[in-house]
């Protein structure tokens, strides 16, 4: 009589390889691959290490890259837009991202109340000189609040920090006087609308009137004393470091 070899068994495990993994156990535990069974060798197990190592790398530069991004959230440079507005219009934002807009105190606020951002203010001179305002702290209160301003930790080329004075001052507009100045309203007078500082509502005033002079244009207070006329100003805000 003729033996049967169960040979059906034997040949299922070789039609199905992809079987085989359940003897390869890898494991990446504080930079080193631990294995056990056949994971297909130590030159294709150092491939695959490169190509982990190099794509974990690329995600990490990604996520560093998207939380320090700049927000940008004023900037005029062209004077076509109208920034003497009410307050709705602040709230909600205003104008066109690629050229002269206001991004709005709703979103600032949304975006900053985490605290952890800073803030930087580019600003060019009539005559083309070029400054640089930064704080390394930055935040916009909420609506309940008149969205009051936060900001500290001056750096720059700015010849003097004038927006630490607007610091913990409301937001005021034409229609809507949070200014903490008595018997006036510095947004209307300046034609534009700001965190103003008491003292003859000066320090900045990046939203007054583009093509103006003291103290209805966009301006920045000076060491010396005298408002400095400005042809462009941007601001934005990221994380910080």
């Amino acid at each position: 009589m003729l033996l049967k070899i169960p040979i059906l068994p034997m040949c299922w495990f070789l039609i199905q390889p992809h079987l085989a993994a359940k003897f390869c156990v890898k494991k990446y535990v504080n930079g080193k691959w631990i294995t056990k069974g056949d994971c297909g060798g130590q030159e294709r197990l150092s491939a695959l290490q490169k190509q982990l190592k190099i794509r974990a790398a690329v995600e990490m530069e990604k996520k560093r890259i998207a939380d320090r991004k700049w927000t940008v959230f004023q900037r005029r440079k062209r004077g076509n837009v109208d920034f003497f507005r009410g307050w709705d219009d602040y709230v909600n934002g205003f104008g066109n991202q690629d050229g002269d807009f206001w991004l709005g105190l709703e979103t600032m606020h949304q975006m900053t109340k985490g605290g952890n951002m800073e803030l930087k203010i580019k600003m060019i001179k009539r005559d083309g000189i070029y400054w640089v305002a930064k704080y390394s702290s930055f935040r916009i209160g909420p609506g309940s609040d008149m969205y009051r301003l936060q900001v500290s930790g001056y750096s720059g080329n700015a010849t003097e920090d004038r927006f630490s004075y607007n610091n913990n001052h409301q937001f005021s507009t034409k229609d809507a006087d949070h200014d903490a100045v008595s018997g006036r309203n510095c947004a209307y007078d300046h034609e534009g609308a700001w965190w103003y500082y008491p003292d003859e509502c000066s320090g900045s005033s990046l939203n007054g009137n583009f093509n103006k002079t003291f103290p209805e244009g966009v301006w920045w207070w000076s060491s010396y004393r005298e408002e400095v006329l400005l042809r462009f100003s941007e601001m934005k805000f990221r994380k910080r470091p």
